[in-house]
């Protein structure tokens, strides 16, 4: 057994490795702990295949796979959009076509209340312009504004 000592920040540490510890990680007296060595370009964390061929099948697969579940989803969204769009086409169509008969209706209405209204404006003309005349007629006649009868006739 092989005895190493270390300096750390907290002082002195006492590291013990066996020579068969050594051998089973590959690493060195030179070489750093595995826990303080970065990740490299190997298999990537998480994969199950050994070799590298493997694991960029896996990869490839994966990428193949979340590629049609996405053109699925984007395919149904658009049908979806079309649907929708054609749709509110309709109900726009729809829409127009309620205006233009509502529109229509007013006018009719318009043009019918114009006549009626023409109609009730000649007869309050003609009830006025008779009472006022059947006024004047009486009044000049016998009465000054007092009521006492005139001296001559007009």
């Amino acid at each position: 057994m092989r005895t190493e000592y270390a300096t750390g920040a907290a002082g002195m540490a006492f590291v013990a490795r066996s020579d068969v510890d050594e051998k089973h990680t590959g690493q060195t007296e030179m070489q750093p702990d595995s826990s303080m060595k970065k990740r490299g370009r190997g298999r990537p964390k998480g994969a199950t295949s050994s070799t590298l061929s493997d694991v960029r099948a896996q990869a490839a697969e994966e990428k193949r796979k979340i590629r049609d579940e996405l053109g699925g989803k984007l395919d149904q969204l658009r049908a979806q959009l079309e649907e929708l769009d054609a749709k509110s086409r309709e109900e726009i169509r729809e829409l127009q076509e309620a205006l233009r008969v509502s529109e229509q209706r007013e006018a009719f209405f318009r043009a019918a209340l114009e006549d009626r209204l023409q109609i009730v404006a000649d007869h309050i003309h003609k009830s006025l312009v008779d009472w006022a005349d059947a006024e004047l007629e009486e009044g000049q006649v016998t009465r000054r504004k007092r009521g006492r009868p005139r001296k001559t006739f007009k």
